[in-house]
């Protein structure tokens, strides 16, 4: 079932399967990337666990975090930790967010999936890294695929079409569209996590006017999605 825009954030805490929060703040939260506005929502939701966020350079890096971490996380575009202490954080506006969280391990993370992110195979950049270097069984992992650019409001130049694999991408009128969620939801079931674990919030940040679309606006604020282990 679609979540409702209605209110200042949305929850996708249920989603996955619980043992952490989950939110993503609207645009009538204000703009995240305003300090004050941004440490009144963690205030208000989250206590006073420390905000730790990612650079985001547009890149595959995926970092380990704990308290002791400073922010932001350089050369990072995705976050996991085991540390209740924390909440991390992404900024986005057309970007989309993804969640994940084993909830028999303890370990939760988020990812920015940008389109040069996922262009650059980052969430299977994110998922190697996860083998390799935690006790994480992918088929128990649980995801939720945020709001983000949908994929008639993502149009790019036919020169960059090759950046995309061709069954992602449509053309209409000269025009190239892709669909940047079900290249996400694709390389997560690919690299074992199952379908059924996946949450797609088919909210589109272009047409929802609660949140923040650079394209639409061209607008340097951000919403925030927000993800802590309780």
């Amino acid at each position: 079932m679609k979540k409702s825009v209605n209110s200042d954030f949305i929850d996708f805490s249920d989603e996955l399967g619980g043992k952490v929060q989950a939110l993503f703040s609207l645009a009538s939260s204000g703009d995240m990337k305003n300090e004050e506005v941004r440490a009144a929502f963690i205030r208000q939701h989250f206590r006073q666990a420390k905000f730790v966020y990612a650079e985001q350079v547009h890149r595959t890096n995926i970092g380990f975090v704990d308290f002791k971490i400073l922010s932001p996380v350089p050369e990072t575009d995705a976050l996991i930790t085991n540390d209740k202490n924390i909440v991390m954080g992404v900024f986005t506006a057309d970007c989309i967010p993804v969640y994940f969280n084993d909830p028999i391990t303890g370990y939760a993370g988020i990812i920015h999936a940008g389109w040069r992110g996922v262009s650059s195979n980052i969430i299977i950049s994110a998922l190697e890294n996860i083998r390799k270097n935690y006790p994480i069984d992918l088929t128990s992992i649980k995801i939720v695929i945020g709001p983000g650019i949908c994929t008639k409001h993502f149009e790019f130049s036919a020169e960059l079409a090759h950046m995309f694999p061709e069954i992602f991408v449509k053309k209409k009128k000269g025009k190239c569209f892709a669909d940047l969620k079900k290249i996400i939801k694709t390389q997560f079931i690919d690299s074992g996590v199952k379908s059924k674990n996946i949450y797609d919030s088919r909210i589109c940040s272009f047409e929802e006017k609660n949140i923040f679309s650079h394209r639409r606006d061209v607008t340097a604020a951000r919403n925030c999605a927000f993800l802590k282990i309780l």
